[in-house]
């Protein structure tokens, strides 16, 4: 059984802290290379989010889209991001955490641990 884990972390710069409730979608690149929506996930209170179950995380290339726009909307933010989609290879038999470090008018990405 594949164990490997699938996470992400938001953290909020602009203010310093973590991005709770973000709404992420994942999907996954098919063999016709298109799309498939998998699933819908939300960071928690500290910003984290399990995207896959280990056992549901094949090899492949996915798709994070997160709907930051709502986000930013709930703190009386304005952002020129309604989302961001970051594209990942998760071809390898790794764990991938992928930290989406976001304000209104900038974000990174990383791998992290």
């Amino acid at each position: 059984m594949d164990t490997r884990k699938f996470s992400t972390h938001v953290l909020d710069t602009s203010l310093g802290k973590a991005a709770a409730n973000v709404r992420i979608t994942v999907s996954r690149l098919d063999e016709i290379h298109e799309w498939r929506p998998l699933r819908a996930a939300q960071t928690n209170e500290d910003g984290r989010c399990q995207l896959l179950e280990p056992g549901q995380f094949q090899h492949g290339i996915y798709k994070l889209t997160f709907h930051v726009g709502a986000y930013f909307a709930e703190h009386n933010t304005r952002t020129i991001y309604p989302a961001i989609d970051i594209m990942v290879d998760c071809s390898e038999n790794l764990n991938y955490h992928i930290p989406l470090l976001l304000n209104p008018f900038g974000y990174s990405t990383y791998r992290g641990t």
